[in-house]
């Protein structure tokens, strides 16, 4: 949010001139939310000092109040509520945004208040100052231990951020811009000299401008003469005019995923591969930022869910292989059987206090001999039964053992699956559907919300697709949406695909009872593919059969399931032959045929 997007903004809250402050309220540790009213009509402001997300606009999606307001909103609200907003300034195109509120003082009379946001990465803030510039308090209070040239703390004169020096667009001439330019380091990067020396400019805006003016923004000082330095002038010139004018083309840029990745106040054809225009720069701003918190929220709650996936993993990996050694030692358990009907079969030839004894093995076909160890303890006849008490048991622990074998290696089956879900979730509703499911299983404690609504509650959104042959494809990006397409969403003779023995999405062809032509099917296998753990592999192996073929055994985990009268169908999910299949996905919910 550089200065120019931020004068964009200061120009839309002229609006608020004369808006009373009827709200405030603190959603967020460094967030800051002022409503606003004026006959007929409600605005609402968010500033924000988030280190990595710093912002100003004003926002229609309102985040929610808490329950318990912090003391910097206390106090905001103790000064700024029912306070009358007199006017929003920004010092020529700095990161700084004050809005000037008129209300009454303690005293009862009239006094004039500053809410002033500071832009500025980690050094952001948040600042409420009176009128004799003395700090009330801020979001983030900075003592002389930080800054000792500027404490913001209450009772501290305000001083604004130290002036840089930088030339004003808005006052440009020929002139100055030559003095500023002309003598510099003739190695200085063309793009990173309009970066340093003028107020507002961030470096996508400066490599931007150099190119507007014919130039490359990697060029250096020494290669440009004085006739195209007057080039750029002009640029600049002509950009501080639309500036003053309030002409400003509210945009965001978007990466050949047609995700948003940056945001700007003037077209930046040369660094966006595409844009979406808008109405205003607050509506721009509040899009981007949504989508950015977003990813930013999918990214530390899927790095949440992964801890707990591979922490119950790596226990079940350990319990698997203790449980492996004990089946292990139970598979003897014929051994114990032969060396107690060995010993009871020669119980004339042993004495107690014998540590072992080497007999004939009459089980042996050659009539080998065998040692079998004692306990000196025991009389020949209690080592024979010791022996046969550790038979029984052993059978014993082989069954149970293979029963719980069984059950882990199937968790660890399941496990794995969710694992290769998170890895393939694209948004946040895909993660909370994980999230959701690894509770009711029991794998993380349930998260208490005071809304009413949990919104993970909602159906189910698989992908959906149409084939080249007009069939829908239907794909589950986790095992609840596994379970709604296998189950719900899919009818008895629609076709089901998943990859062979690894974790993947389950995948359905809307074949309505009629054989899905042989290009539908390799799409849906591709699809299949593509979105499973072998994703990056060659020839992948894809079942398929009729819905009514697959079934979930009793008790069994979400997604799971067992499938026969299946065929095979191989296919190499590589980008240049996924790509095509993913521009076709539908958008539009599934609809629930059962």
């Amino acid at each position: 949010m550089d200065g120019i997007v931020l004068a964009a903004v200061k120009g839309e809250m002229q609006q608020l001139l004369g808006c009373r402050i009827t709200k405030i309220y603190q959603p967020a540790k460094r967030d800051i939310v002022v409503h606003c009213r004026r006959p007929g009509s409600n605005l609402a402001v968010i500033l924000s000092a988030d280190p990595q997300n710093a912002r100003v606009f004003l926002t229609e999606d309102v985040p929610e109040n808490p329950l318990s307001p912090p003391s910097f909103c206390m106090l905001l609200r103790k000064y700024l509520e029912g306070g009358k907003i007199t006017a929003v300034e920004q010092p020529d195109l700095e990161r700084i945004l004050e809005i000037k509120v008129e209300n009454f003082a303690d005293s009862s009379e009239l006094t004039t208040y500053r809410l002033i946001a500071e832009i500025m990465g980690r050094h952001s803030n948040i600042i409420l100052v009176d009128a004799a510039g003395e700090v009330l308090d801020a979001v983030m209070r900075v003592d002389s231990r930080i800054n000792r040239y500027r404490e913001i703390i209450p009772g501290a004169l305000y001083i604004p951020p130290p002036d840089q020096g930088k030339l004003s667009l808005l006052t440009l001439d020929w002139q100055p811009f030559l003095t500023r330019l002309a003598p510099a380091s003739p190695e200085a990067r063309l793009a990173r000299l309009i970066q340093d020396n003028f107020t507002g400019v961030s470096p996508k805006v400066a490599a931007e401008l150099v190119q507007r003016a014919g130039l490359d923004p990697d060029s250096l000082r020494r290669d440009v003469d004085q006739d195209r330095l007057r080039d750029l002038y002009q640029v600049l010139q002509k950009l501080g005019e639309k500036i003053k004018g309030g002409h400003f083309t509210p945009q965001i840029g978007l990466n050949t995923d047609g995700e948003p990745c940056g945001v700007s106040a003037i077209p930046l054809t040369s660094q966006f591969k595409a844009t979406r225009e808008f109405a205003s720069m607050s509506r721009a701003l509040e899009t981007y930022y949504a989508h950015k918190l977003a990813r930013h929220e999918m990214a530390g709650l899927q790095r949440n869910l992964i801890e707990v996936v591979d922490r119950h993993l790596n226990r079940l990996a350990k319990k698997i292989k203790s449980q492996e050694a004990e089946l292990s030692e139970a598979e003897d358990a014929d051994k114990y059987r032969i060396y107690g009907e060995l010993l009871t079969a020669n119980l004339y030839q042993l004495q107690k206090g014998m540590e072992a004894v080497t007999l004939e093995n009459f089980y042996d076909p050659d009539l080998g001999k065998i040692t079998i160890p004692l306990d000196l303890r025991l009389t020949p006849s209690e080592n024979a039964q010791a022996y046969f008490r550790r038979y029984n048991k052993a059978k014993k622990t082989l069954v149970e053992g293979m029963y719980h074998y069984q059950r882990s290696l199937e968790e660890q089956r399941y496990l794995e699956q969710v694992r290769t879900s998170l890895d393939l979730a694209v948004d946040l509703s895909d993660l909370l559907d994980i999230q959701r499911e690894l509770t009711e299983e029991g794998y993380i404690r349930p998260v208490k919300s005071r809304k009413s609504k949990d919104p993970r509650q909602g159906r189910p959104q698989p992908l959906r697709f149409r084939s080249s042959d007009g069939l829908e494809i239907l794909v589950g990006r986790n095992n609840r949406q596994n379970e709604y397409v296998t189950f719900r969403a899919a009818g008895p003779d629609d076709i089901w695909l998943h990859v062979k023995d690894i974790p993947g999405s389950h995948v359905i062809i809307k074949a309505q009872g009629i054989e899905p032509p042989a290009s539908t099917l390799e799409e849906a296998a591709l699809l299949a593919a593509y979105y499973s753990k072998g994703r990056t592999g060659r020839n992948v192996a894809v079942d398929y059969t009729a819905r009514r073929h697959v079934r979930k055994p009793r008790g069994a985990k979400p997604g799971m399931v067992i499938y026969d009268h299946y065929r095979t169908i191989f296919v190499s999910p590589v980008p240049e032959v996924v790509r095509p299949l993913l521009v076709r996905q539908i958008n539009a919910a599934v609809r629930d045929e059962t």
